[in-house]
């Protein structure tokens, strides 16, 4: 079987154990090689965050020194520029061409609203969809049900003999750690040094990052 790179994309604001043991959880289950770490600067279907992309950089290269697993894409970094998802596979499929398996990991929460995406149906001809389960979410409107029905499998096997084109739902619990919790932690100063790296909760605490909550 061919191996497995997967995308990881987010705010990060900041990366905690949620997203670094959750991402390790996902690479055993379906025997990833590689996950690649996508911050964005801010995604069109969110709020932006006010913790500037040059600190959240240097948190995640800290959560993952000497991880092999993990590698940091800067696709999405760009200031004043509006960044899709469609867009950011194209240019990785462009790198690493149409062969390798590819999955673009997000939580069960927004694939119930990809319908909102740009050219959202098209995603499954650049990568696999892994997604991660979440507790009391919304249920998707009809067609998205079906169109998620229609390209579900089981079988994680498939997605390292196909490229792309699959919807596989993982089975591993998620770690119950909100990046809006920690931030809200640090502005009632409060430590959250078990939920992230002490690297990067000293460096939260060093420049005062969550001073001014941000809860988006």
């Amino acid at each position: 079987m061919k191996e497995i790179y997967a995308i990881f994309g987010g705010n990060f604001d900041p990366i905690h154990y949620g997203h670094i043991i959750s991402a390790e959880k996902l690479s055993r289950e379906i025997s990833i090689k590689k996950i690649i770490l996508l911050p964005n600067y801010g995604p069109p279907h969110r709020s932006k965050t006010k913790t500037s992309i040059i600190d959240r950089l240097k948190m995640i290269k800290f959560a993952i020194k000497d991880n092999k697993l993990f590698t940091i894409s800067y696709l999405e970094t760009k200031k004043n520029t509006t960044f899709y998802t469609i867009e950011t596979l194209k240019k990785i499929r462009k790198k690493i061409g149409y062969l390798q398996p590819l999955c673009f990991i997000i939580g069960e929460d927004n694939l119930n609203n990809l319908n909102i995406w740009k050219d959202w149906k098209k995603i499954l001809s650049l990568s696999h969809l892994l997604i991660c389960p979440r507790i009391h979410i919304k249920k998707s409107n009809p067609k998205l049900k079906k169109w998620i029905s229609d390209h579900t499998t089981k079988n994680s096997n498939l997605l390292h003999k196909k490229p792309f084109g699959f919807i596989f739902f993982s089975k591993m619990s998620m770690l119950n750690i909100s990046s809006t919790a920690i931030r809200k932690s640090y502005y009632e100063g409060k430590s959250a040094c078990g939920l992230l790296p002490s690297k990067i909760d000293k460096y939260i605490l060093s420049k005062n990052l969550y001073k001014i909550y941000n809860q988006n």
